[in-house]
């Protein structure tokens, strides 16, 4: 498998009340995120690295994206 050294896409939460879930002990959470179709390659690599650890950044768009 390649490096990956960075995936960018724009995202947004969706509008419903499990967007965020907190865990039971709350130690941690589960963030669900609404990507559009346009981002699909970086979905792909995003999702190549499930179970190892990779840090998030937020930054917010100064644009409106409408799915």
């Amino acid at each position: 498998m390649d490096k990956i050294d960075k995936i960018t896409f724009t995202g947004s939460l969706p509008p419903f009340q499990s967007a965020i879930l907190l865990d039971g002990m709350g130690d941690g959470a589960r963030i669900r995120i609404d990507i559009s179709r346009q981002y699909t390659n970086e979905i792909l690599k995003l999702q190549s690295l499930a179970g190892q650890c990779f840090k998030v950044t937020i930054e917010l768009e100064d644009k409106n994206v409408s799915w």
